[in-house]
């Protein structure tokens, strides 16, 4: 199955949060109990540069980005922590709990890590892991305005 296409539009300097609903074609939520989250956002899909990695599960997540050079090569460095997540079987507001299967991916950048992010048209995709399968769920372009207000 195709990933998903959506095209994000971003501020420079400003708090980010995607969230979605990851279903079967009858409205049912998918469990994602058994799977790990990933998400990259790479200037191409060609760059060797990471802008932003977020990867998490049901009970925790992060961010890593590239700092104030706003890239980092992971083969060469290890990035900038962020404040951020991505959770999987979550509610829209990031919670997740003992209630389980929402299908909801919920991923958020803090203001800063989005700062060190270069203004311009990016890409990006999120894929779910359960062991060696991996499954492209969501991708598009991730595109940031500049911040005027510093």
């Amino acid at each position: 199955m195709a990933a998903g296409e959506f095209n994000i539009l971003a501020d420079q300097g400003s708090n980010y949060v995607l969230y979605f609903v990851y279903e079967e074609n009858d409205g049912t939520a998918i469990d994602l109990s058994t799977y790990t989250g990933r998400m990259q956002v790479r200037r191409s899909p060609f760059s060797s540069d990471i802008l932003v990695f977020a990867s998490g599960n049901t009970a925790s997540g992060g961010i890593t980005g590239g700092g104030s050079t706003g890239y980092y090569n992971p083969s060469t460095e290890t990035g900038v922590a962020g404040t951020g997540t991505l959770l999987i079987n979550a509610s829209s507001g990031g919670l997740t709990g003992p209630s389980g299967t929402t299908g909801g991916v919920y991923i958020s950048f803090d203001a800063t890590t989005m700062t060190n992010i270069p203004h311009g048209r990016h890409v990006y995709d999120v894929e779910l892991v359960a062991g060696s399968s991996v499954t492209s769920v969501l991708r598009g372009r991730f595109e940031v305005r500049p911040e005027v207000t510093r």
